[in-house]
């Protein structure tokens, strides 16, 4: 007996040994008449064996594919249809260059099979990539099933990060949205229009969406996202507008034995840096003293309606401090009610009463932070407030425009346009009092590209002098301010630079940066970050280089929320770091920071740690703040102990150990149920509101020594619009706790990848609710629910899973 044994060859080994073959089927292809049958058949076979014999931009398989048969395309199979994507992809960008015909009506019938195959035979990211080559993206909307939609939006997704302009990008999210819609995946469709920032596509998701259950789940991500929408129905109207949000954050709370009120010391240790000898109390400043106490109650109380100095003893805590000392406290009440609206005004209401008006003005700034986030009917902050701006002191006045900006931050309330219009542009009144208003119509609008905004906040830099603009520390807010107005309104800014052009000297230049960078923030913009870095590259005196503080935040707005981007522009902090002009040595630890907000990794905390020793001061303050931003409410316990060593280093630095208590206050943050990252969603979604604060916070250390370690270090509350808890809680349809297994661990991106594949790794499983950190993901850990959210973060509500209901009926039967 003799046995055969054959080795399988692949398609490439067969094709490779037709090379004398193809020679001659090339050969008498061109004996052929144009009207002989035959030919075209040739044809067929020439363009399948052109793949791997053809020279590299012949476009060969192409053209013989044009003269064959035209039938059975799809037959030759997956490696063919490849090759034929990329030669039309190939000629289409010849046409563009060329000016000819872009609409391929002579390819039509070739994308017209290679698309439906790809879609219905796993090919899902080759056929989103021919549509994206050829500007032919509305194409897929039509071969999506319920199959295979999840995975081209998801695929489709993840390619417009890295489109070439606004335009493109904008057309993937839309084709997605109407993918989805038309798929009647309404909590995806909506992050979508989220995205977009679009009310109308908002809109038209609620009103076509009739499960009452999703609609609810729907309202939970509006009233994270804080995008001002309202419906008829008053239950929906309360869950966007978070009135509960403070109820369940105490829950959570209470589930994670946290709710006692923490002391200072026990946030600062302190006693034992005392402990090692006796202070020079001369070096130190009692009254800067007891304000960073006062921030550390309020930052690590955050939101739990409690504290262990102002609840029990405000009335001892007050005549301790001095005048803004006094202010700072009855705000920081404000922080602790936070989100608790009707129940925080209650608690801070018997201030306004006393005969100290630092006290009142506080708590009118506290009205604000109690209401921060929250939207009802009543509205009960806005008289308030806006009588005390019409007639009030100027410390009223200005506790008034600060506690607004809390209470309507992304309202877009006209009310508040018309209250605050004279404040801007009156020079009469104290150059903070316009600055803070201006910025508070910036937070207010933020993101709206509103015309009537722009015109006042313009007329209220026109009407004061060059030099002022330079000179005053607080004129940096204006320009913010103007910033807020279009932030991530990409090229929509283009007539508002040219508006900004007739403010003359370095402020002028620091506004046109401002603005840049607040348009195309958290875009990826590769041109926009190079347009910053050319900022960068110049060696000015320090009265002409007030832009290049712009430009180096500038290059981390607009990478952030983006990885690969965020890596490169981590290195070239670096290299500025190394050979930057002082101005931007002192920016550079801010810019890190907002690249790792409540994202306290190693490498980012070593680099700051160092620059906390630097010989320039003010990079060893502005370090120790940023330090703060990248560990808040995350209790890093590394990070701890370094900030500990710094306290034990600076004990005679009165400023510097002002920092480094407020650095951990914001460490400990909620106790560690909060975080500060503006960009959420499973770092889908940025939040305008959170931006604006964290940029109002970063702008204030860009001068550390002349605004936060001066009179200005209110600023610091601005940091209460970013933060949120950081929790993950699942609820039944009637919105009660739902306590289910979750699995937590490192989300792993699964775009464009075959199968089902895990889309977490190194997980444990808790039962909710659960705490996610940075760059983590949750998911169900079981079968017995299912989710009507995509994403498991924040409020997510969960239904019965009929089919495991019966799978376990059968399996009883």
């Amino acid at each position: 007996f003799s046995f055969f044994f054959f080795k399988q060859k692949t398609a490439y080994e067969i094709l490779s040994g037709l090379v004398g073959s193809e020679m001659c089927i090339r050969d008498r292809f061109k004996t052929y008449d144009e009207n002989d049958s035959q030919k075209s058949l040739f044809a067929d076979l020439v363009s399948v064996l052109a793949i791997t014999m053809s020279e590299p931009g012949t476009n060969e398989a192409l053209q013989y594919a044009l003269i064959g048969t035209r039938t059975g395309i799809t037959s030759w199979g997956h490696e063919y249809l490849r090759t034929l994507s990329g030669e039309i992809s190939n000629t289409y960008k010849k046409r563009v260059e060329t000016g000819g015909d872009a609409e391929l009506k002579d390819l039509q019938f070739l994308i017209d099979e290679i698309i439906p195959f790809n879609m219905h035979h796993n090919a899902e990211p080759d056929a989103v990539d021919l549509c994206l080559e050829i500007n032919r993206l509305p194409l897929l909307v039509d071969q999506c099933s319920e199959h295979n939609y999840e995975r081209v939006c998801l695929y489709l997704l993840s390619c417009a990060s890295y489109a070439a302009d606004p335009e493109d990008y904008e057309t993937c999210l839309n084709v997605c949205f109407k993918i989805l819609r038309l798929r009647q995946a309404y909590p995806e469709a909506l992050r979508v229009a989220l995205k977009l920032n679009n009310l109308e596509l908002i809109d038209h998701i609620m009103r076509e969406c009739k499960d009452t259950a999703i609609l609810k789940q729907m309202a939970f991500m509006i009233g994270r996202q804080r995008i001002p929408y309202h419906v008829r129905n008053e239950e929906i109207n309360a869950i966007m507008g978070n009135n509960k949000l403070s109820e369940n954050f105490k829950l959570v709370a209470k589930d994670l034995q946290v709710l006692e009120p923490k002391t200072v010391e026990q946030v600062t240790k302190s006693q034992f840096d005392e402990a090692k000898g006796p202070l020079n109390t001369s070096a130190v400043d009692s009254s800067k003293k007891l304000i960073a106490e006062t921030y550390v109650n309020a930052f690590v109380n955050f939101g739990f309606g409690t504290d262990s100095i102002l609840a029990a003893g405000a009335n001892r805590w007050f005549p301790r401090n001095k005048d803004t000392g006094k202010f700072v406290a009855a705000a920081s009440l404000g922080l602790i009610h936070m989100w608790e609206g009707d129940e925080g005004m209650n608690a801070i209401d018997k201030y306004l009463y006393v005969p100290d008006d630092n006290i009142i003005a506080g708590s009118y700034f506290a009205m604000g932070l109690t209401n921060c986030g929250i939207m009802n009917d009543f509205d009960p902050s806005l008289q308030i407030l806006l009588e005390q701006i019409k007639s009030g002191k100027d410390i009223c006045k200005l506790g008034s425009v600060l506690g607004l900006s809390f209470a309507y931050a992304g309202s877009n309330r006209v009310e508040i346009l018309d209250a605050l219009s004279t404040l801007v542009i009156d020079t009469n009144y104290s150059f903070e009092i316009s600055a803070m208003s201006a910025l508070c119509l910036g937070i207010v609008f933020v993101g709206s590209c509103n015309v009537d905004v722009l015109n006042i906040i313009m007329q209220g830099v026109t009407d004061r002098e060059a030099s002022t603009l330079e000179t005053n520390k607080l004129s940096r807010y204006f320009a913010l301010a103007l910033g807020l107005v279009f932030l991530g309104q990409q090229d929509k800014i283009d007539a508002s630079i040219e508006a900004v052009k007739v403010v003359p000297g370095p402020f002028g230049k620091f506004m046109t940066y401002t603005l840049t960078f607040c348009a195309y923030a958290a875009t990826g913009n590769v041109l926009k970050i190079q347009e910053m870095l050319h900022g960068c590259n110049d060696h000015l005196e320090a009265k002409d280089s007030l832009h290049q503080i712009a430009a180096v935040l500038g290059i981390a707005i607009i990478a952030m929320g983006e990885e690969i981007g965020m890596e490169m522009v981590f290195r070239t902090m670096n290299h500025l770091l190394q050979y930057g002009e002082p101005i931007i040595r002192k920016t550079v630890p801010l810019a890190i920071a907002l690249l790792s907000l409540s994202n306290p990794q190693i490498s980012t905390m070593d680099i700051l740690t160092k620059l906390t020793y630097d010989n320039d001061k003010e990079v060893a303050q502005v370090a120790i703040f940023a330090l703060g931003l990248i560990g808040a409410g995350s209790n890093n316990s590394r990070l701890a102990e370094l900030l500990r060593q710094q306290a034990s280093y600076c004990l005679k630095d009165s400023d510097n150990l002002f920092i480094v208590r407020i650095a951990q206050g914001l460490l400990q943050m909620g106790k560690g149920l909060m975080n500060i990252n503006p960009i959420h969603s499973d770092k889908f979604l940025l939040s305008n509101v959170g931006l604006a604060g964290i940029l109002v916070a970063t702008f204030a250390a860009t001068d550390i020594q002349n605004i936060i370690c001066a009179n200005y270090h209110y600023t610091l509350f601005y940091l209460a619009l970013a933060a949120y808890p950081r929790f993950c809680v699942t609820l039944n349809e009637n919105l009660e706790p739902l306590p289910v297994p979750v699995r937590v661990g490192l989300a792993v991106d699964i775009a464009g990848q075959a199968g089902k594949p895990k889309t977490i790794t190194g997980f444990q499983t808790h039962t909710a609710p659960v705490l996610l950190a940075y760059g983590e993901r949750a998911e169900l850990g079981t079968e017995e629910y299912t989710s009507l959210a995509s994403v498991l973060e924040n409020f997510v509500i969960l239904k019965t899973n009929p089919d495991y209901i019966e799978r376990k009926i059968q399996s009883l039967l």
